[in-house]
Order: structure tokens, then C-alpha cells, then sequence
């Protein structure tokens, strides 16, 4: 496990956090406001078990499930590290840790809980096939209702919106008071990727010292290293990287097909020499067609959906930036990075606690 520099990153998130939350701006966050329900009951409205979207899925806390005429029981085994629904009938088994689920006959499910701050919180969707409830979703006057019902429910979805419209009203005004007028701000989550979303690393090296540099900072995650025709003739640099599991790549400004081809050759040779692997990879920045020359070469041309070379990686704001950038990819995406690399470590924690993959580009990525 890696070392996180957790403080930092607190730091990072609280200024965000209090910037959202701002006198001027409280409204503005009311998007992330849910009502929730259980049949014809109202659940408090605080934001430690406030709903949330995940994983392509609602996830409402584990109360909704305490206490409620739902037939639906929670129970929690921190010895078994479990956090178990049940009824008569069956059960679901979450594990926490291995982000797992299953039931006591043995099946198992795609989806997973999350646990925030000391409380779980269950897949909803999941939850109501295993156990024969239904959900839904509906606009009222303040904020969206996730309403949880059983056959026990007296009242349809309109009939209980227009019953409880007071309630509601009062319940999100004191919220939203509650929000203004905290002392401190509740620690944000860190982004969260969609399920099994990858981040393809490129690092454009500025020289072959910089990239030995950067072995140390990445820790164990693998990346794949950008480096001239120049850079790859130090043997021992690429030898170190292949080792290590990264990748290589070539990068190339060349001006013709028949430069590039040069290039190719050099360092495909280079690349052999040094770690008997394959030259397959290559970021060309060009202008000529260079599609025949690379298929001919048996190579793949790298690209990235956020090339992040020009404004560097400085600092943990930088970093906390680019993560942002990176939370609005909901599928695998490459982020080239060069220039300054200093905020390395902080991006890689972020997206370490992201639970992002961190993964070298590869032939078939």
C-alpha cells in the first residue's frame, strides 16, 4: 500500500469544499440534495447518509433499512468486515474491504457497498431486486425524493409527495441552514472513478535524469515514459523502466515519413539492445500522414485525452485541478503529464483513493 499524504489532501479537499458551500453559493449545491423515504415515512435529511450516484447506481445509507416497515434488517460484522441485509427469505453480504457481494446460497453480484464516514451505503437498485421492493425517483417543490417501497406502503408516489410537501419543505430549509451556519465544513470524498475506470500515465521526459527522478515518486504504480531517439540510447534508463514493468514509448516530432522511419529504426534498435523488447508504441507530433509507416513498423500511435504538458504538475493544487478534470471521464482515459512533476505524489493519491487503475499503456489498451 502506498503512503498517502492524507493531510495534504484534506487540505485540498476542504478549500473545495468551502468554496461550495459559501454563504453566496449554499443554494447552488442543492443538486446533491435527496429526500428519502421508506414507504410512507421520512427519513431525516443530514448529510452524512445523503443519497449519492455511484458506479452507475443510487446508493442510499444503511438507516433507510433500521427501524422501517421495509421487511429489510441491517446488521453490521466488523469482525467479518460484513455489512449484511437481510429478511425471512434471504440476505445480501457486503464485503467492505473486498468490495464484494453475495448471498448466504452462495451467488454472487456485480455491485458492492461504500462506506463513508462510518456509514454504508447500498446499491439501490440491487437491493430492491434481491428483496421484492421497488424505488423511485421523483421532482418535488425543494429537492428530488428516493422513495423505497414495500407492499406495507398506503401512499402512491404523488399521493405521498403532496402529504408530506410541508414536512419536506421544513426538513430542507433546515438543512440548508444547518450548511450555512457549520463551523467546519465535512471532509469532501475524494472522486470517485466509475467501476474498474483505468488512467493511463504518460510522462514526456525532458531527460533521462528527470525520468529516473520520477521511478521514486511513482512508487510502484506503473506508467509509460515518452523519450526521444536521444534519450533511449541510455541503456541502463530503459533496462530500469522495462524492469519495472513500464512502458516505453517513442516520441517523435519528425517533419517526414521517411525521418520517421529513421527514428523508428533507431529506436526500435536501441529498445532491443538494451531490454530484448519490441519497439510498439509511439506519440508523434508531426505533420505527415504516418499511419502506413507506423502499421508497417508494427506499431501503435499513443494519444491522450488530457495532455497536461504545458500547464506541468507544480503542486497539490495543481494536482487537486487535474483531478477534477479527470472526475468528468466516467471510461478509461490517458493523461500525458511533463514539464514540472513535483504534485506527482499528490495526483497519484488522489487517484489512488479514487480507487482509479493505474495501468502502462499497452499494445492493446
Amino acid at each position: 500500500m502506498r503512503r498517502k499524504k492524507r493531510a495534504v489532501l484534506a487540505w485540498l479537499m476542504a478549500l473545495a469544499l468551502a468554496a461550495a458551500l459559501s454563504p453566496a453559493s449554499v443554494r447552488a449545491s442543492a443538486g446533491d440534495i435527496y429526500f428519502t423515504a421508506a414507504n410512507d415515512t421520512a427519513m431525516d435529511l443530514d448529510a452524512e447518509t445523503m443519497p449519492f450516484w455511484a458506479n452507475g447506481a443510487m446508493y442510499v445509507a444503511s438507516r433507510l433499512f433500521e427501524g422501517t416497515d421495509l421487511g429489510v434488517n441491517y446488521v453490521r460484522n466488523d469482525s467479518l468486515g460484513l455489512a449484511i441485509l437481510y429478511s425471512a427469505q434471504t440476505d445480501l453480504r457486503f464485503d467492505l474491504a473486498g468490495q464484494s457481494c453475495y448471498d448466504r446460497d452462495g451467488n454472487e453480484y456485480d455491485s458492492y457497498a461504500v462506506e463513508r464516514g462510518g456509514v454504508v451505503f447500498f446499491p439501490l437498485p440491487l437491493v430492491c431486486s434481491v428483496f421484492g421492493l421497488t424505488w423511485s425517483y421523483n421532482e418535488t417543490d425543494t429537492a428530488p425524493l428516493i422513495r423505497v417501497t414495500s407492499d406495507s406502503a398506503i401512499l402512491d408516489d404523488r399521493s405521498y409527495i403532496d402529504a408530506a410537501a410541508s414536512l419536506m419543505a421544513n426538513l430542507y430549509n433546515a438543512y440548508l441552514r444547518s450548511l450555512e451556519t457549520a463551523e467546519e465544513p465535512p471532509p469532501e470524498e475524494p472522486i470517485q472513478a466509475a467501476e474498474g475506470q483505468k488512467v493511463y500515465l504518460l510522462l514526456a521526459c525532458s531527460s533521462p535524469e528527470q525520468a529516473r527522478g520520477l521511478l521514486g515518486r511513482l512508487d510502484g504504480v506503473q506508467a509509460t515514459f515518452l523519450l526521444t531517439p536521444e534519450q533511449m540510447e541510455d541503456g541502463d534508463l530503459l533496462r530500469g523502466l522495462t524492469a519495472l514493468g513500464h512502458g516505453v514509448a517513442l516520441y517523435s516530432a519528425a517533419e517526414t515519413e521517411d525521418e520517421l522511419r529513421d527514428q523508428l529504426r533507431r529506436a526500435g534498435d536501441l529498445l532491443w539492445q538494451a531490454a530484448c523488447c519490441h519497439l510498439d508504441l509511439v506519440w508523434y507530433e508531426g505533420g505527415a500522414p504516418v499511419e502506413a509507416v507506423l502499421e508497417e513498423s508494427g506499431c501503435v500511435r499513443v494519444t491522450a485525452e488530457l495532455d497536461r504538458r504545458a500547464e506541468g504538475l507544480e503542486d497539490p493544487e495543481q494536482a487537486g485541478e487535474l483531478m477534477q478534470e479527470i472526475g468528468g471521464y466516467r471510461e478509461d482515459l490517458a493523461v500525458c503529464l511533463g514539464g514540472g512533476l513535483d504534485g506527482l505524489a499528490f495526483l497519484l493519491d488522489g487517484l489512488e483513493e479514487g480507487q482509479y487503475r493505474l495501468c502502462a499503456w499497452r499494445l492493446n489498451a
